[in-house]
């Protein structure tokens, strides 16, 4: 069988850690960014009781858009 030195194995993992990580990026990226919506969404509700939903939603997706890039 083959031999592997250490240094190669370690190099391997991050390797495959790195990859793992490249392909959940677009699956968890989206749903950790509505989570930080609804969250400004709700407390933006409680601090301007008398804002209609609507406009809180488009001031909260700009907000985390602008963050996000």
């Amino acid at each position: 069988m083959f031999k592997i030195n250490n240094n190669l194995k370690i190099f391997l993992l991050i390797l495959i850690a790195l990859l793992a990580l490249y392909f959940t990026k677009g699956k968890y990226g989206e749903f950790s960014k509505s989570k930080s919506i609804k969250s400004c969404m709700i407390a933006q509700k409680k601090i301007f009781k008398d804002k209609p939903i609507e406009e809180i939603k488009i001031f909260c997706e700009e907000e985390i858009n602008k963050k996000i890039k």
